[in-house]
């Protein structure tokens, strides 16, 4: 009888053990895109641990300012890296420390997402992230103001050139006693897609990559920005000298038209006290959305890279994708044709234009947020197109002071 309890004993011992070292607790490392977002991930990965009990989750809430310090920090140290990461880039100091999907998902991985957004995981022949959301840059309308002014909106089949649709802004602006014609995020990623739509881009879409910018045409291009900014936008906005949001600016029923991306079409749903619209977003030479979005990593310093690739899979399957990203008004990155249902009429018509505007935009658009070069540049444009609108420098200058940054962004990411 003793030795039968020794035996159970034992055998319950071992179990507990063989049990807790199974067991994986991985540390999730994320920020918000949205201020929902943390509660839908936390209500997601409680449902994986009822799915697979022996994984747990150490969810790390952190400013997205501060990832990125995170990262060169845990890089420094060469240790505690958390085993999963929301990220917008793969800085250079941090790949070494990246799982390969490939060995995981197998080769074709990435060919299952939205291709601008994944060939920015690509990497010499490893996808170094799993694409999470994409999200697109275009121009919503006070389609009420317009009403008023008598001015009828663009076609959605032909839309406006920029030519065509300043002038009118201002019309509907006068008529309608709206106190600007036009707000735009004071954002790098926001303003490039004016040179976009007129054929400007920083480097060759295919490898060995280079800068292509031409200086002239692109500086003809941000001469017009600065004349917009000059005679449609907020007085200061886009100098820094303005503490008016674009946003609240929008919402408040202060502007006919404003240059966002489409993560704000939620709040816009929710807040807007008028009709409004998304596009048609207006050309220039060419029509150009632009963009943007967020990845997942894992680092291979894990304990637990089975469980944690399991995890990064399974968030980014379009079921799962889907259920995180439309509740913040997100593009699930997976390649689908079917029309994501938002929840809200007016959202989701939204979306399919802006999402349509992005899948017309060419393929610079994608190449260019997908060069890892490109996450060295974003500053210095900033930083170029705010003194040219506030006339410190030519935009002749500006243009040289981002294609310098370009050079050096190259040899950087190399």
């Amino acid at each position: 009888m003793k030795k039968q309890v020794a035996i159970a004993v034992l055998t319950g011992a071992i179990t507990l053990a063989c049990s807790s070292l199974q067991a994986a607790e991985l540390t999730v490392m994320w920020y918000e895109t949205d201020k929902n977002e943390s509660t839908i991930l936390k209500t997601l990965l409680s449902e994986y641990t009822q799915q697979h009990p022996a994984t747990t989750f150490n969810l790390q809430l952190v400013p997205y300012d501060n990832v990125i310090q995170k990262f060169r920090q845990y890089a420094a140290s060469g240790s505690g890296m958390p085993d999963i990461s929301k990220t917008s880039s793969m800085e250079a100091v941090i790949r070494p420390y990246l799982v390969d999907f490939n060995q995981y998902f197998g080769k074709d991985y990435l060919d299952h997402y939205i291709k601008g957004w994944a060939d920015g995981a690509r990497l010499d022949g490893k996808a170094i992230a799993a694409p999470l959301y994409v999200t697109s840059t275009g121009l919503l309308l006070n389609a009420d103001a317009f009403k008023k002014a008598g001015v009828a909106l663009p076609d959605m089949k032909t839309g406006w050139t920029w030519e065509e649709f300043l002038p009118k802004i201002k019309e509907v602006a006068q008529k309608a006693h709206i106190r600007y014609p036009l707000v735009w995020d004071v954002s790098a990623s926001r303003w490039i897609i004016h040179e976009y739509q007129y054929g400007n881009y920083v480097f060759s879409t295919q490898p060995p990559y280079k800068v292509v910018m031409d200086k002239q045409k692109a500086a003809k291009t941000l001469a017009d920005f600065v004349h917009i900014a000059d005679e449609y936008l907020p007085r200061g906005q886009w100098s820094g000298a303005s503490s008016d949001n674009p946003k609240e600016l929008f919402i408040g029923g202060q502007a006919v038209a404003w240059m966002t991306g489409s993560w704000q079409l939620s709040s816009l749903a929710q807040r807007a006290k008028f009709d409004w619209r998304a596009g048609y977003t207006p050309k220039g030479t060419v029509s150009s959305s632009v963009y943007g979005g967020e990845y997942v990593v894992a680092f291979n310093t894990s304990q637990h890279l089975q469980e944690t690739t399991d995890v990064v899979k399974w968030l980014t399957s379009p079921a799962i994708l889907k259920r995180l990203s439309v509740p913040i008004g997100m593009i699930p990155a997976t390649l689908s044709d079917e029309p994501i249902d938002y929840n809200n009429a007016k959202i989701s018509q939204a979306m399919a234009q802006m999402q349509r505007e992005l899948v017309d935009s060419p393929a610079y658009a994608a190449t260019d947020q997908a060069n890892q070069a490109m996450q060295f540049v974003w500053a210095p444009i900033k930083d170029a197109v705010m003194q040219a609108v506030t006339h410190q420098i030519t935009p002749e200058q500006a243009i040289d002071k981002i294609t310098k940054a370009a050079s050096d962004g190259l040899e950087a990411a190399k």
